[in-house]
């Protein structure tokens, strides 16, 4: 074989092993997204129990002892809880937008008829869906760095929330 062929030849695995390493940076990223959802499915989920055992103490209460201070302390627990819910609702809000052209992108794939989608994904080149791999790679990094600073915010939140929660519990648990 002469130098060219080996060059061609090394050419064409550096294009696989490229794509290759592409397709596993990608399943990384759609990992990250994921993780961040299972992530406030247990932060909602304690959030959640906070608040109905805040609700629990409130309504145990006869209204004449509902004083002012009573629901400042009620909200002073509720609000970060509260807060905390709403920013994780916002980390799971689907982001649909995508690229222009993707053979990879569900939301473009649906666009075409699966025909005229299976004959262009034959006929795309190697370097074509090497670009779209690596779009799709920035766009869901893009994805995962905003659903996480929601969980984080969250996150945040809901560990500000302890305090005021523990003392409103406790005052409200008292009367």
């Amino acid at each position: 074989m002469g130098e060219i062929e080996n060059r061609k030849i090394r050419t064409l695995m550096d294009q696989k092993e490229r794509l290759a390493i592409a397709q596993w940076i990608l399943e990384r990223n759609l990992a990250w997204i994921a993780s961040s959802e299972v992530k406030v499915g247990a932060i909602v989920t304690i959030d959640m129990a906070m608040l109905g055992g805040l609700a629990a103490a409130f309504g145990s209460l006869k209204i004449a002892e509902r004083t002012a201070c009573i629901y400042l302390l009620a909200l002073s627990g509720a609000v970060p809880i509260a807060i905390a819910i709403f920013c994780s609702g916002m980390s799971l809000l689907p982001r649909m937008d995508g690229p222009e052209r993707s053979f990879l992108f569900f939301g473009r794939i649906a666009q075409l008829e699966r025909e005229s989608y299976s004959a262009k994904f034959r006929q795309v080149s190697d370097e074509e869906l090497l670009d779209d791999l690596t779009s799709q790679i920035h766009r869901n990094a893009e994805i995962a760095t905003l659903k996480f600073s929601w969980v984080r915010r969250s996150m945040w939140w809901s560990f500000l929330s302890v305090i005021p929660w523990i003392i409103s519990i406790a005052m409200l648990m008292k009367r």
